[in-house]
């Protein structure tokens, strides 16, 4: 069973990436507009910053999916370091539960926070807020479905602790940074 979530998690993995992808170049392309407009062209655009403003609410909502499918999100592990093991397997497990039970409620909440808006329009786009607002359940399905399947990982011992795995290369160069 988890084999099979993680192929359709993969896949999901690899669209989301695409679109986080295609909202930078979006967000890139029309900040550079905007400055030529208004700098260069001394016409500035009225619709660029509140785009740009959706689009870093639905680029960081997004980001945070990424982080659950490869486990990197921030925690402080200074508790599960200092107990025994079978305590930090057991503290592992009921922290995931209530992560996925949070991600639940967070996706209806955001739900009925983008019912909530309904149509009403943005001032510069004339877009329904409902858009903009629409990132939070939208991301947070992908993160509880990546919990989820965290969780059916830590409760059954099988599979790859992380669906996606930490790139070889990052800012510091592959080493890990201690802090004393």
């Amino acid at each position: 069973m988890i084999e099979a979530l993680d192929k359709l998690l993969t896949v999901s993995f690899k669209v989301l990436k695409a679109v986080l992808c295609a909202i930078l170049i979006g967000m890139v392309a029309i900040l550079m507009a905007h400055v030529i407009f208004r700098y260069v062209l001394n016409n500035s655009l009225s619709w660029s910053e509140e785009l740009l403003k959706i689009l870093l609410v639905w680029f960081g909502m997004l980001s945070v999916s990424v982080l659950a499918a490869r486990r990197e999100h921030v925690a402080i592990v200074i508790f599960k370091e200092r107990v025994f093991k079978k305590a930090a397997s057991t503290l592992t497990k009921v922290t995931q539960i209530l992560t996925v039970v949070v991600c639940v409620v967070v996706v209806i909440v955001g739900i009925q926070y983008v019912l909530s808006a309904g149509f009403r329009p943005t001032p510069a786009l004339r877009l329904p807020y409902g858009y903009a607002y629409a990132a939070v359940p939208v991301s947070f399905v992908f993160v509880t479905l990546y919990e989820f399947r965290n969780l059916l990982v830590e409760l059954t011992g099988k599979g790859n602790p992380a669906l996606i795995e930490k790139p070889e290369e990052d800012l510091t160069g592959g080493k890990t940074l201690e802090l004393d």
